[in-house]
């Protein structure tokens, strides 16, 4: 489990929380959460590439004494729609126990999270099983 400090705390309740515990997805959390997941993870990678692109054009122009041409390379990257949010939403909302209140956080804060929460699943180890017998 990972806490998470809020940049803008949140009311749930009548309480006011500051964090969130996020915890590790598990197989039902996946079958609820699952295509949020897959889309996010979409999302993610798509810019990952074009901002790799960027990196690498910048430094290919600085090699040839050229200008980038950053407009087109930008063109590639992925604006978040709402769908992006909505699967951030239900993330944060199931990894955190916090369920609809999800929300009703900042957007930094959300989007922080769900970084977070979509990481949780990558311990080392991960899908590994043994019966108490050397493998």
């Amino acid at each position: 489990m990972t806490k998470h400090t809020l940049q803008y705390p949140i009311e749930i309740n009548g309480s006011t929380v500051s964090s969130v515990t996020i915890r590790r997805p598990k197989g039902g959390d996946m079958v609820v959460i699952g295509d949020d997941v897959a889309h996010l993870m979409r999302f993610y990678a798509s810019n990952a590439r074009a901002s790799q692109e960027i990196n690498n054009a910048q430094v290919a122009a600085e090699l040839s004494g050229s200008e980038p041409d950053f407009e087109k390379i930008a063109s590639k990257m992925t604006p978040p729609d709402s769908r992006v949010y909505s699967a951030m939403v239900a993330i944060v909302g199931r990894l955190t126990g916090i369920g609809e209140a999800a929300e009703e956080l900042d957007v930094a804060d959300l989007q922080d999270i769900a970084a977070r929460a979509l990481n949780t699943g990558e311990a080392p180890g991960r899908g590994a099983a043994t019966n108490g017998d050397e493998q």
